[in-house]
């Protein structure tokens, strides 16, 4: 009988010393709980959360319902001294049906809200009543009442009850910010929303996809009706519908929502949109919600994309060593085939590497910004010039190259120099963008993590396959051996003339990088370029013992590190000497672009780089012809050129606007307000012409 007293005594114990959880409350549609994040402590504060889980089809309604519904009400029964702030609602979704809109919740829901104790307890527990009464919808609606109560421990510290899931649902909430926000009822209802300098949403708002604003009070606008945002220099605008209840001079609280899943709750105040907040046309659409179909779908893209850039101009200074490939395999099929998967290998290594980088160092980078350093493009330069030297037999890499180090070699090793070859063919073709692969790139880089890996690897075997593939159907099909010429003395002709590409792509790097450094740089880029040459390649008939070599080498390679270092005075002032375009055109400015807008003047933006090949293709062909600049006159379009050789944040930025991550990029924004138009990456000028003259289908 005592052991029994004492159990009974010790249960009675352990009930009063922690808070009594109470059932949650079940309805026909919807189960509900009162539960806290803490005990709390005499004069503390700690969190309660409703929790609401509607059954799967029927959904609950937020603060401001929209156009039907109604937002939950809560009727507090508390001890004396305890009370409890207003309820925060989570940001919600948008619900529509039969035309109307609705602002609500399709599951697990916790809206929030602080208990401050102010009562007269140092222990023992705090019975707390709420009573709830919501709407809960599917095809039809049902009003739920439910109770709930809760006995909240009192203790001279707190513990911890619900701590990680409050946390979650606090994430849930949107972030109050103060910026400048306005709105104007001049011409229907616009809201213009400036990030400040300081503020974190600076790269939400820079991009504004996938906006949408939720009116926080009832009956001010009209949640039915179209949101249209409109990019800004510094910001964005969203053109609404007011409601009939609106009354001009109050202020419009707002939580607005973007496609990265943030949404922050911003005032905006009477008045005139704020400068820089409109201008650019419709952002870009958000990143899409990923599923199994929307990764073959992106992995898709990218597969086609990075087949289309082996046609790309991009490639060309690359295609002799792709083409003395093809050219084994009339004779040696097994060494061509295993060469062709080493090729492929590199290609993949490398764009799955480029992809860790663009993940780890911030997608802002943007695609091919491994072009954008000189030191890349001044080691390109050396890489290049060796590659030319080889093709043309002054040296051979197993023996001149290794000799350097003393230790001659008699064979080479191909299925290495092909491994080689798919990584340099990627670092040179990959800074400019084919058809397909800018939405791939941008779902990947939107995502990240698994997804941005498969989707780089897809765009690296569309890239690898048109090569890999025709080896080993060339090498397959024995009837095809016939028609190919057997090995020869035309081999080694073909290799040194296939070499010229390669120093044209040497020089061509040089120019990049004559583009990012003073003058001494390139100097000292020539200097170690003729340096290196001469540890390389050196007449048969004279000795140069390999120590020299060496030395050479190595200098070499310390002045090209020297030369890297050298940055130019002064940026390049005239954009047209980066173009090679004798023709009238601005500097690049998203200010300058929403001026000209709002002056009814069309704009035609060409955003480019020395390193992108296609885009100088464009240039050359297109943008230098005399039909162009007479297509500009006529139109009175404005040509406005963004160089992106060297990094420019805000070149950066409008690349992303844009859905893009790399240039080329053409945009053309038409008279009357008229929505940009993109153009391929590749031009003509009759596609161009038509789109001057708003011929854009």
């Amino acid at each position: 009988m005592a052991k029994f007293i004492a159990r009974f005594i010790g249960l009675i114990a352990i009930l009063l010393a922690t808070p009594l959880m109470a059932e949650p409350v079940k309805t026909a549609h919807l189960t509900t709980e009162l539960v806290a994040e803490t005990t709390v402590t005499p004069q503390g504060e700690t969190w309660l959360a409703i929790v609401h889980t509607p059954l799967k089809g029927w959904h609950t309604y937020w603060k401001n319902p929209g156009d039907t519904g109604l937002a939950p009400v809560v009727t507090w029964t508390l001890p004396a001294g305890v009370e409890v702030g207003e309820l925060q609602f989570p940001t919600p979704e948008v619900q529509p049906y039969l035309g109307l809109t609705n602002y609500g919740y399709s599951g697990e829901t916790w809206l929030l809200a602080k208990l401050t104790n102010h009562s007269a307890l140092t222990s023992g527990v705090l019975p707390l009543k709420a009573r709830v009464d919501f709407l809960v919808c599917e095809k039809i609606c049902v009003p739920e009442t439910v109770n709930l109560s809760l006995d909240l421990k009192v203790g001279p510290t707190s513990e911890p009850l619900n701590s990680s899931a409050f946390t979650k649902a606090r994430a849930a909430l949107p972030v109050p910010v103060t910026i400048t926000a306005a709105y104007d009822l001049t011409d229907g209802l616009r809201l213009g929303f400036k990030a400040n300098d300081n503020t974190p949403l600076k790269n939400d708002f820079a991009h504004a996809g996938g906006v949408y604003v939720f009116p926080v009070n009832s009956g001010l606008i009209d949640p039915s009706a179209p949101q249209i945002a409109e990019l800004g220099p510094e910001g964005f605008s969203v053109t609404l519908k007011s409601a009939k209840g609106f009354e001009a001079g109050q202020p419009l609280e707002t939580v607005v929502r973007f496609a990265s899943g943030r949404s922050y709750l911003i005032s905006a105040t009477a008045g005139q949109l704020p400068a820089g907040t409109y201008g650019l046309g419709k952002p870009p659409a958000g990143a899409p919600d990923i599923t199994v179909g929307g990764i073959g779908l992106a992995m898709g893209l990218a597969f086609l994309g990075g087949m289309i850039l082996n046609l790309m101009p991009c490639v060309f200074p690359v295609l002799s060593m792709k083409l003395m490939s093809l050219a084994r395999a009339g004779h040696d099929g097994s060494m061509a085939r295993k060469e062709s998967l080493f090729y492929g290998l590199g290609v993949l290594v490398t764009f799955i590497v480029l992809a860790l980088l663009l993940m780890a160092l911030g997608s802002a980078l943007g695609w091919g910004f491994q072009l954008q350093s000189p030191w890349i493009t001044a080691g390109l330069t050396l890489l290049l010039l060796a590659v030319a030297l080889n093709m043309s037999g002054l040296f051979e890499v197993g023996g001149s190259l290794q000799s350097l180090a003393g230790k001659p070699l008699s064979t080479q090793n191909p299925n290495t120099t092909a491994f080689l070859t798919g990584i340099l063919a990627v670092m040179v073709a990959a800074p400019c963008t084919a058809p397909f692969m800018a939405t791939a790139i941008g779902v990947a880089l939107a995502q990240g993590g698994i997804i941005a890996l498969a989707v780089f690897l897809a765009l690296g075997l569309g890239f690898a396959v048109p090569l890999v593939g025709l080896t080993w159907l060339i090498t397959g099909i024995p009837a095809a051996a016939r028609f190919l010429p057997k090995p020869g003395p035309w081999m080694d002709r073909l290799r040194q003339i296939l070499a010229i590409p390669m120093y044209l792509a040497a020089l061509w790097m040089a120019w990049v990088f004559a583009q990012q450094v003073s003058g001494a740089g390139l100097i000292l880029l020539i200097t170690a370029a003729f340096l290196l040459t001469v540890a390389l390649w050196w007449p048969k008939k004279l000795t140069l013992p390999p120590v020299t070599r060496s030395v050479l080498a190595g200098l070499a390679i310390a002045l090209t590190a020297v030369a890297a270092m050298q940055k130019p005075q002064a940026p390049k002032t005239e954009i047209g000497e980066l173009a090679d375009q004798a023709i009238d055109h601005e500097r690049f400015s998203t200010a300058r672009i929403a001026e000209l807008r709002a002056s009814n003047t069309p704009v035609l933006v060409n955003m480019t780089a020395a390193w992108c090949v296609t885009c100088k293709v464009n240039e050359h062909v297109v943008f230098a012809s005399k039909a162009f600049q007479q297509g500009l006159e006529t139109t009175g379009t404005v040509y406005m050129v963004g160089d992106w050789t060297n990094r420019d944040a805000a070149i950066s930025q409008y690349l992303s606007q844009n859905g893009r991550s790399g240039v080329p990029l053409y945009v053309y924004y038409g008279p009357d307000n008229a929505e940009p138009v993109i153009l391929d990456q590749l031009l003509s000028t009759k596609s161009v012409l038509r789109t001057l003259e708003g011929k854009t289908k």
